[in-house]
């Protein structure tokens, strides 16, 4: 067994990408790449205080150094057959630089990106219902970003570790907004990077429940990763 399929998971915020990653990277043959955990921690408590235009924006070379070394990784390793990327890449040039360390590393492995779309009132409803908790995840700039499960006694008490739990800061609704705008400036180009390879963008509406949209993905991933 070796790498032969890498799915970018795509969307604006709240379409629900890193739901959809866990559910689908249950998989002992499938990992999930999130960029905040592959690069120096100073240089993600950095992005914090970039200002709301560039929250979360790392440096590309720091981006492109720390893809590429992931997936060198990952194909010398023999128990992983797919990658499920959460929210990356996110621009036209990221899109181009991961498909070049593909071709270098993993030359055989298909391509196949998935992109989440969803009306922007249930973003912004979604986004104003979720909760992190700082205690279950180790945010190195003490800003989670996994959804975390509410207990069954109160909406602010996580059902893992019963602290309080937080909303994300990011779905602060100016920094919310500003994630929306950057998205919205950038998908068009993402798409057309992707249409410029002769790879096809996979587009689905996330209004139906994370279940739902994990059991559209899961028969592609068990097709593609058999006949790549």
């Amino acid at each position: 067994m070796a790498l032969s399929l890498l799915v970018p998971i795509l969307g604006p915020p709240a379409s629900g990408k890193t739901t959809l990653t866990l559910a689908l990277g249950k998989d002992p043959d499938r990992h999930v790449f999130r960029l905040r955990e592959h690069v120096p921690p100073g240089v993600v408590m950095a992005t914090v205080s970039s200002g709301p235009r560039n929250l979360g924006w790392i440096d590309e070379s720091v981006v492109e150094q720390a893809v590429r070394a992931y997936l060198e990784s990952v194909v010398g390793d023999p128990l992983i057959q797919t990658v499920l990327m959460d929210n990356y890449p996110g621009t036209a040039d990221q899109v181009r630089a991961l498909l070049d360390v593909v071709e270098a590393v993993a030359p055989r492995c298909v391509v196949e990106p998935v992109e989440l779309v969803l009306d922007p009132k249930v973003r912004r409803k979604r986004a104003q219902s979720r909760r992190v908790c700082h205690r279950c995840e180790h945010d190195p700039a003490a800003d989670p970003r996994m959804p975390a499960r509410p207990s069954r006694v109160g909406g602010w008490i996580c059902a893992n570790c019963k602290s309080l739990l937080h909303t994300r800061r990011g779905d602060a609704p100016s920094l919310f907004a500003a994630r929306s705008r950057r998205h919205q400036d950038t998908v068009d180009d993402v798409r057309a990077a992707f249409d410029s390879a002769g790879i096809a963008t996979n587009v689905l509406n996330a209004i139906v429940p994370a279940s739902a949209v994990a059991s559209l993905v899961e028969p592609m991933l068990i097709a593609r990763s058999n006949t790549a």
